[in-house]
């Protein structure tokens, strides 16, 4: 999987063949079928393990927060942090993401992946919205915008700055997520 996700990294989802794989892995193709029938099952676990460890982090960020709004400006930190530690992350869910659209048969369970992910990080900033916090659904839709507009924005960042962004311009982003998502519970 870590070779997975470097390859991922290096050539994106599209072009990555299991030949790839299983030759920078230095395996055979059988052994490779012996763990994942399809690169997609492979994707599928690289998704979920990296979804966890994005979740981990934000769940101790939430846990060690005061309660209200410093819980979701400790959650933004949190995807920031992981993001910045882990720009292979970034590009792979974007990609992922961009799949998602597709109705291939495949991607269901790429959908239900990243389903689980964004209940989860609903649940985790529920505790910090108020008012529309209570309606139905809305916490799960502004873990969904959290998530989007993080990964969206600091990809940008990443894409037309440097690879890394400087302290000042984590400041800057971290500020600018703040501003979209309170347009978000205002509405």
């Amino acid at each position: 999987m870590e070779v997975a996700l470097s390859l991922f990294y290096e050539k994106g989802i599209y072009l990555t063949k299991i030949e790839d794989v299983t030759a920078r892995a230095d395996i055979g193709k059988g052994t490779f079928y012996l763990y994942f029938d399809t690169k997609e099952l492979l994707l599928q676990a690289v998704l979920e393990e990296g979804l966890h460890r994005l979740l981990v982090q934000a769940t101790e960020a939430a846990e060690t927060a005061k309660p209200g709004p410093g819980r979701i400006g400790a959650i933004i930190r949190s995807q920031l942090d992981f993001y910045q530690d882990h720009p292979e992350y970034l590009l792979l869910f974007h990609q992922v993401c961009g799949l998602l659209q597709l109705q291939t048969g495949s991607v269901k369970e790429l959908r239900e992946v990243y389903g689980r992910y964004l209940n989860e990080l609903g649940r985790l900033v529920q505790p910090a919205l108020t008012g529309k916090g209570s309606r139905t659904g809305f916490p799960r839709e502004f873990g969904m915008a959290l998530s989007a507009v993080t990964s969206g924005l600091l990809t940008y960042h990443l894409l037309f700055g440097k690879n890394r962004v400087s302290k000042r311009r984590r400041a800057d982003v971290e500020i600018q997520i703040k501003r979209s998502l309170s347009a978000l519970i205002k509405e």
